[in-house]
């Protein structure tokens, strides 16, 4: 019998799954070496000596800690704003590029933070988020249960481009889904919504303080709220500070908080609308895997993990190229173009009751957001596993943007994936 989607799921936009089968017990993330990421990343014009225009670039290797927090203490470090190519999960054990912006960046050989370290790899231009081309993961599922046929499967269906490239959970948080309702109340111009949902909204795994903390902010009470907060909860801390000083300038309450974060919370509630929309797209039987006439497309790259230019509706795909059908993310560009895909987005966006246009934020421009595209199924390479001791390693490569628990959840289809270590 195939399990479906959890309420944890639901919340996500999570409403299918690729593969059929039950659930399995296994467990993620019991240790941070037991979730690895390496990044995979283009440095073609690294040199070993500084040069005019080119800035530090250093491999740094981190552990509970998040890349903007990261890249924060960099930035004090080496005394200049930072680049970085993607964000990279708190719970794992990461390897990735940092940059210096600033080609006046000091530039130390190695580099010791609360729970990094980096070295100097060499100079480049600052790095971008198009030198990214994916991510290698080595992930321990801890499990007393044969998952070897529920590995076999969800990695043939990977070679096949069946699995949806769904957005995972780490793009909404499993702790109520705070980030997308936010994000859609900032859509809606709904900033005092924005903020209660931030400061007020009682968290899972809150602890006394915290959770005293968020009752006192549900009251107006901020001043006495900030002493509560931990030092985890800095954003929380700011936004408070604000609003004691000017009650009521939710707006400016908002922009206390980091900008990459702030685009975040949009960003997290037009990936729910992408996987709404996927996930019935899977429900009706639409196959994601190949290409027909009238889709959105796009060929993958040689090295399997990237794709070019979009293609639209008019233009069919070469015979015998390796193709992927499009799924737009919606923005303030969004076209209906009458594709396949298109139908189920235009169901969802009318639904929620989020106009295109209003992702361009008048008030709030740094976070309005255009949209874009996204292939439709995973791209994924080099895949294979092992049975070790108390469970099974899984080591693949996935392309940028694309979620390690996506494919891990068609493996264990977990319950409650905040308790399987999700």
């Amino acid at each position: 019998m195939s399990a479906r989607p959890p309420p944890k799921d639901v919340e996500s936009g999570l409403t299918a799954y690729s593969t059929g089968g039950p659930r399995r017990a296994g467990r993620l993330r019991t240790s941070y070496d037991g979730f690895r990421v390496q990044e995979l990343i283009s440095l073609e014009g690294l040199v070993q000596t500084r040069g005019p225009g080119l800035v530090p670039v250093y491999r740094v290797t981190k552990a509970g800690i998040d890349t903007p927090h990261v890249a924060r203490e960099m930035a004090a470090m080496i005394k200049s704003e930072t680049n970085y190519a993607g964000l990279k999960d708190k719970n794992a054990t990461v390897v990735q590029y940092i940059s210096a912006r600033s080609s006046r960046a000091s530039a130390p050989p190695e580099l010791h933070g609360s729970r990094f370290e980096g070295e100097l790899v060499g100079f480049s231009k600052p790095l971008t988020r198009g030198m990214l081309v994916g991510n290698r993961f080595r992930i321990l599922v801890e499990t007393e249960e044969d998952l070897s046929a529920e590995i076999e499967g969800c990695f043939e269906a990977c070679r096949g481009r069946r699995v949806a490239n769904f957005f995972g959970y780490q793009r909404f948080g499993l702790k109520g889904g705070v980030n997308r309702r936010a994000g859609r109340a900032i859509v809606l111009r709904d900033f005092a919504q924005a903020v209660a949902l931030l400061l007020s909204e009682p968290r899972e795994g809150d602890d006394q303080d915290a959770g005293e903390a968020r009752r006192l902010c549900a009251e107006g009470r901020y001043a006495q709220a900030i002493p509560l907060l931990s030092r985890g909860q800095d954003i929380e801390r700011r936004m408070a500070s604000h609003l004691s000083a000017k009650p009521g300038d939710h707006l400016g309450a908002i922009r206390r908080i980091p900008v990459p974060i702030r685009r975040l919370l949009v960003n997290s509630y037009q990936a729910y609308v992408f996987n709404l929309a996927l996930g019935r797209a899977l429900a009706s039987g639409l196959d994601i895997s190949r290409v027909v006439t009238g889709d959105n497309w796009s060929a993958v790259k040689e090295g399997g993990l990237s794709t070019g230019r979009v293609h639209g509706v008019k233009e069919a795909a070469p015979p015998g190229a390796e193709a992927v059908p499009l799924l737009q993310i919606v923005g303030y560009a969004y076209r209906n173009y009458g594709s396949r895909l298109d139908a189920f987005l235009a169901e969802v966006i009318k639904e929620e009751g989020t106009p295109p246009s209003s992702f361009y934020v008048k008030e709030a421009e740094e976070v309005s957001s255009e949209g874009g595209f996204r292939a439709a199924p995973l791209l994924s390479k080099d895949l294979s596993y092992e049975a070790v001791g108390g469970g099974f390693v899984l080591e693949f490569s996935l392309g940028k943007g694309e979620y390690a628990t996506v494919l891990l959840r068609e493996v264990l289809k977990p319950e409650d994936p905040l308790a399987a270590g999700f």
